[in-house]
């Protein structure tokens, strides 16, 4: 680099202002580096701030203190498992994956409650084990997997002031405090646009955008990335994931910037198809791309989802990003998605019990996305006439001839396989997951629940007679997991698998070392804390560059 003009200048250059880059701009402060972060929107907390702020981590201090054994060789299997089935070995020393992801998975074992320790000790925040409505410490999202083992209280959160568990935003309030506090400053509106190498190949800072200015910013030891992935990039959407989406709850600013600064300096790619994903309400999303309209749980008992034939295709209460799979399932003779868009089906009883909890809407509010029929029959009518309005927009995609059908005689096995306590298709209320996470009283206080004449709580029959209610669905993201390779020391990787010199990466920008698995509630977050807090302290090692 010739021009040694430089607008700003630190040891540690985070960039990015969510989970990943706190907990790296967090870290480097307090090893004594000078940081700066450096902000693409105009506020803080990324993604993170919308989020439901959990964290996954195993062996965490909090199942000690409850005496719970979580062994670093089961972790490791299920974690294998779930993320890598079509490699796993159990048998074989690494479980049959490549040493750089199995590596990535044990440091994650090694470190993640150690990172959790440091914020603890640290001040930076104040952290509580999550307990679910039934009492219990949470399970995993696989829970019933062998490898899993029920091991409980992986999920952590941050603690508000009344002492109670918190959310995203109080989550980054608590990180953003510390870092305020300290004098790590913020600079927000700023797109970084370019990395800056030398002579030698080594990360030396970066180029940004403020307004139409270009600012360069130096990095005396380090750039550290911990932003967002491509979920409000249409064309990498297009172009890279497995199938049709609709859009995400990512900040409106995750458009992919690191993945293509990345590639330009020669970075390796990896897991570019992969996303935490979630369902997504078609309609609200199509009206408003930049915001939340995801669908985590399938709240109730009286509801399942059926797709364009008016079948069941899934256990509703399973976790989000393993339910929104379904979605591409490709027809071989039609080149069709068969289930590109599906719709969630309910009757009035529980419209009335689980009012408020999304997507229903509290009772009198207007929510323009649902659709009424006083039948089954008029509920398909209405069904195929909103996908007639819609299909400008989704291909022309609509049920087929047998729907009505289909659909009568879908409700009628539901509601003999919830008399009858077994959901003899899709195994619905067999897993703890299922009773524990997506299953949950209704959100009218008093209301009597669950029926005291039911086998399985997680199923009821639908009310024989209407109204009906359908909510139509498709394929979204939390946001994408796909980006730069990272080893276990947080470096980016380039194509020959060497480190590149001075860069680090984390969160939802790289190429996740979950793959395309959710371990449990926070696999997001808990993998961006870690890898975030390793980068650092592996940054602030580095000697100074010219």
């Amino acid at each position: 680099m010739k021009n040694n003009k430089w607008d700003y200048k630190a040891d540690i250059v985070v960039v990015g202002s969510g989970a990943a880059a706190y907990s790296a701009a967090i870290t480097a402060k307090s090893k004594k580096a000078d940081v700066i972060m450096i902000e693409k929107g105009v506020m803080a907390g990324g993604t993170t701030l919308r989020s439901g702020g959990g964290f996954w981590t195993p062996n965490n201090r909090f199942q000690k203190e409850k005496k719970i054994v979580d062994l670093k060789e089961d972790a490791v299997r299920y974690m294998a498992r779930y993320s890598y089935p079509q490699l796993y070995n159990p048998e074989d020393k690494m479980l049959g994956l490549p040493e750089n992801e199995y590596k990535l998975i044990t440091t994650y074992y090694d470190n993640a409650s150690k990172m959790a320790d440091f914020m603890i000790d640290l001040g930076a925040l104040k952290i509580i084990q999550e307990i679910n409505w039934t009492g219990k410490p949470q399970v995993d999202y696989m829970d019933h997997l062998p490898e899993n083992k029920g091991v409980r209280g992986r999920v952590l959160y941050s603690m508000g002031a009344d002492g109670k568990l918190a959310y995203g935003g109080e989550f980054i309030r608590q990180l953003k405090s510390w870092a305020d506090g300290h004098k790590i400053p913020l600079y927000l509106n700023h797109r970084v646009t370019k990395i800056l190498k030398n002579d030698k190949g080594e990360v030396i800072g970066l180029e940004a955008l403020k307004g139409k200015k270009t600012v360069r910013i130096q990095a005396k030891k380090a750039v550290i990335f911990g932003t967002g992935g491509y979920t409000h990039n249409k064309e990498l959407m297009l172009h890279f994931q497995r199938g049709p989406h609709f859009g995400g709850c990512a900040a409106p600013t995750n458009t992919g910037d690191f993945v293509l600064m990345a590639e330009e300096i020669g970075a390796k790619l990896g897991n570019m198809a992969g996303a935490f994903r979630a369902q997504i309400v078609l309609e609200e999303v199509l009206s408003d791309p930049n915001g939340v309209h995801n669908i985590f749980y399938v709240m109730g008992d009286s509801i399942l989802e059926v797709n364009k034939y008016g079948k069941r295709i899934v256990d509703e209460k399973r976790n989000y990003s393993d339910r929104t799979m379904v979605h591409f399932l490709w027809d071989p003779q039609k080149a069709e998605w068969t289930n590109m868009l599906v719709f969630m089906v309910y009757d009035e009883r529980t419209a009335m019990l689980w009012q408020g909890f999304p997507p229903l809407p509290v009772k009198g509010t207007l929510a323009p996305y649902i659709i009424d029929g006083k039948t089954l029959d008029e509920l398909a009518d209405n069904i195929k006439d909103r996908l007639k309005q819609l299909a400008p927009k989704i291909g022309g995609f609509n049920i087929d001839e047998s729907f009505a059908e289909n659909f009568k005689k879908t409700v009628a096995a539901f509601n003999d396989y919830a008399k009858e306590g077994v959901d003899a298709e899709f195994h619905r209320g067999e897993y703890a997951y299922d009773r524990e996470w997506t299953t949950f009283p209704p959100t009218i206080p008093g209301a009597e629940w669950p029926p005291k004449d039911t086998k399985n709580y997680t199923m009821y029959p639908l009310s024989s007679e209407g109204p009906y209610h359908a909510v139509i669905l498709g394929a979204g993201t939390l946001d994408t997991n796909g980006g730069p390779v990272i080893n276990p020391k947080a470096q980016v990787l380039d194509t020959k698998d060497a480190p590149i010199p001075g860069l680090y990466g984390a969160g939802d920008c790289i190429a996740s070392p979950t793959a395309n698995a959710y371990w449990g509630a926070g696999s997001t977050i808990g993998p961006a804390l870690t890898y975030g807090h390793i980068a650092a302290l592996n940054a602030v090692k580095e000697k100074p560059k010219k």
